[in-house]
């Protein structure tokens, strides 16, 4: 998280759902928005929600033609009871989006985030990233992820590093292993901080990613940007 702010009370959230979107398991349910043109994006309301946590397994479709069904004006809430509900497909990738409501109507959207869903029996991604400098570099540390289907047999930490690839396409990271092993944190040493790659898209940022291995492999990462240019310990 680069900051942290006061929210209003109520927000809504939205997922982003593009046609050209595959669920990597085998198994593929059939698709509602196979309609859509390919590489057409639309944006879909999950829900809204008065605090600052949900569980989604689900959005809302919209009627053909329509690009939101959120009213703007004076925050009228829609009537999602009229409307079909797609389930999350495991081992898709998301992008989500929130906005605050007051009286006044709804505000701009948040940055969009990206997640992905597990295929079932993966292990989920970890939590709770935590960076802090040491002597030796940094030190990384993480939860355990909150869905393990099944004992945990390994985590595996890398880190973004410059290379050719990167300088041509910048948006196309490159990441190499720093820590493979049975414990939730690691060492980064300042040698391989020294080959880090340092992500401009919003605020200059060092990249890692984190996943968990079960019986039968490895889950979604986790990916989080350690800032820099801010010498405190800061939870990511």
């Amino acid at each position: 998280v680069d900051e942290t702010c006061a929210l209003p009370a109520t927000k809504i959230s939205r997922v982003e759902v593009h046609a050209a979107a595959m669920p990597f398991s085998k198994e593929t349910p059939s698709n509602p928005l196979a309609t859509m043109k390919a590489g057409e994006r639309q944006w879909c309301d999950v829900g809204i929600f008065k605090n600052n946590t949900a569980l989604v397994s689900q959005f809302y479709l919209l009627p053909k033609g329509k690009q939101s069904i959120s009213k703007i004006g004076n925050a009228d809430v829609p009537d999602y009871s009229l409307l079909k509900k797609q389930d999350l497909v495991p081992g898709t990738g998301y992008r989500f989006r929130v906005a605050a409501i007051n009286g006044c109507g709804i505000g701009p959207f948040s940055k969009i985030s990206e997640f992905k869903t597990c295929i079932p029996g993966f292990p989920g991604a970890p939590s709770a990233v935590r960076i802090s400098k040491n002597v030796e570099g940094i030190h990384l540390s993480w939860e355990p992820p909150t869905s393990p289907s099944g004992n945990i047999l390994e985590y595996s930490a890398y880190l973004a590093i410059r290379t050719a690839q990167i300088q041509d396409n910048p948006s196309q990271l490159v990441f190499m292993r720093i820590y493979c092993g049975l414990k939730t944190s690691c060492i980064v040493t300042a040698g391989q901080l020294a080959n880090a790659h340092i992500d401009y898209t919003s605020r200059p940022a060092i990249v890692f990613r984190i996943s968990a291995k079960n019986e039968k492999g490895y889950g979604p990462a986790t990916q989080v940007r350690w800032l820099q240019g801010n010498n405190k310990k800061a939870p990511l």
